[in-house]
């Protein structure tokens, strides 16, 4: 089946920074097989969709996630981040089952056509990836690593995280995950910010010792790892034990951004959930740690953005359990200053070179996945903001009707919305 998508303005994401006026892109079952001007020859059995007021785009990225425990809608006023997730991770596996096919199907119609999944709780990421390779569920591809592990009483064991201590222990650990079929592993490597103040997010948990056995062994069976870690401390064990990613990554210094150029580590900042999760605790009227953490962390995270992207380190979008891709770019964008189409490569190029996913998508050049987003208005001249209003998404040979995501607690705030 050959679909033909024509006289839309179209991004590639190549590193040329190319853009297409006046174009379109020809797709093949689940295969790109031209893009250019358009008003070239039509095959006969083709379905031509005219996108005339509409970007072509690659399907976004979204590096952090959990599936099951998707916090988005949780924007009551009488409930923090904190007590949002705990009712959420009470809820029987099965219910948590369908919360993460209806976040799949949300994500896809909203032009996400890959996510890395962390967990929490369960198998649930990886029988979702497993539905979604199968056919039995419509959804983005699932790279999906099982539970992240922690020490014992560490960062997310309240939300079951595989609890492991010592380089034997953590080594057991990611046997164990890779055994329930994670494609990814990931670790904790520090506090954590949704369980704050309970919980110290600078506070380092893995020693160096630990993740480097862990990632070690990860890398053996071909797992790309991600560690969460907010704390200078806990960035530079993970960085120096081999992680391929820092999560939030929120005190970093010149030092360990030097590390990160060395050993190859790319940068998942999830600004979007960090600010979800301080606009939250003011939502539910608590605004002295709306206030804590703006002035204590959210400042500080934006910095260590800005001055990760300026030395070159590769910055990845992720939403975590509150965020979305958008205002993902949107925070990346003021934090750097940044273009809108070298900012757009964190969630398309840059995101898929993180996932080891180049030879597979990421851009549109011909060849690759047919995965692509058309989204009504000019994305050059709108925003980001253009990304909010998706008409289609195309993926695993199929076109999906889009709908855009609702908005963090954020930016509903700020907009009235509740």
């Amino acid at each position: 089946m050959i679909t033909v998508f024509t006289n839309a303005t179209v991004i590639p994401s190549t590193a040329d920074g190319a853009v297409i006026e006046n174009g379109r892109v020809v797709v093949e079952g689940d295969r790109i097989v031209e893009i250019g001007p358009a008003g070239g020859p039509i095959p006969a059995d083709a379905t031509v969709l005219d996108a005339r007021g509409t970007t072509i785009l690659p399907g976004l990225h979204n590096l952090h996630d959990h599936m099951s425990r998707k916090a988005l809608r949780a924007v009551s006023k009488g409930a923090g981040f904190r007590s949002s997730s705990d009712n959420l991770m009470r809820e029987p596996a099965e219910y948590l089952a369908y919360h993460a096919a209806a976040n799949l199907r949300e994500q896809l119609g909203s032009g996400v056509t890959t996510i890395r999944d962390f967990g929490l709780p369960g198998a649930g990421g990886i029988q979702a990836m497993r539905a979604i390779n199968n056919g039995v569920i419509p959804g983005p591809r699932l790279i999906a690593g099982g539970d992240p592990i922690c020490i014992t009483g560490g960062h997310s064991s309240v939300w079951g995280a595989m609890e492991a201590d010592g380089p034997v222990g953590v080594v057991r650990a990611v046997r164990s995950q890779i055994g329930k079929g994670a494609a990814v592993i990931k670790f904790m490597g520090s506090g954590g910010l949704g369980t704050y103040p309970d919980e110290e997010p600078g506070i380092p948990e893995f020693t160096v010792e630990e993740l480097t056995a862990g990632v070690t062994e990860a890398h053996k069976f071909h797992r790309r790892t991600a560690t969460h870690a907010y704390g200078t401390e806990a960035i530079t064990n993970a960085v120096v034990a081999g992680s391929g990613t820092i999560e939030h990554g929120t005190f970093m210094d010149e030092t360990v951004i030097g590390l990160m150029l060395e050993h190859g580590t790319a940068f998942v900042p999830t600004l979007s959930s960090v600010a979800g999760i301080a606009w939250k605790h003011r939502l539910a009227g608590d605004e002295y740690l709306f206030e804590r953490i703006s002035t204590e962390i959210i400042g500080r995270h934006m910095e260590s953005v800005r001055m990760a992207w300026a030395a070159g380190v590769p910055v990845g979008t992720g939403t975590d359990s509150s965020g979305e891709v958008v205002e993902e770019l949107e925070l990346i964008a003021e934090a750097t200053g940044a273009g809108i189409l070298e900012v757009l490569a964190s969630a398309t190029r840059t995101a898929s070179s993180i996932a080891g996913l180049t030879e597979t998508t990421g851009t549109l050049t011909p060849g690759l996945a047919a995965e692509l987003v058309v989204v009504d208005g000019d994305l050059l001249t709108e925003g980001f903001e253009a990304l909010r209003r998706p008409r289609w998404v195309y993926r695993s040979a199929a076109l999906h009707t889009g709908a855009p995501m609702p908005l963090g607690v954020r930016l509903s705030m700020q907009r009235g919305l509740v």
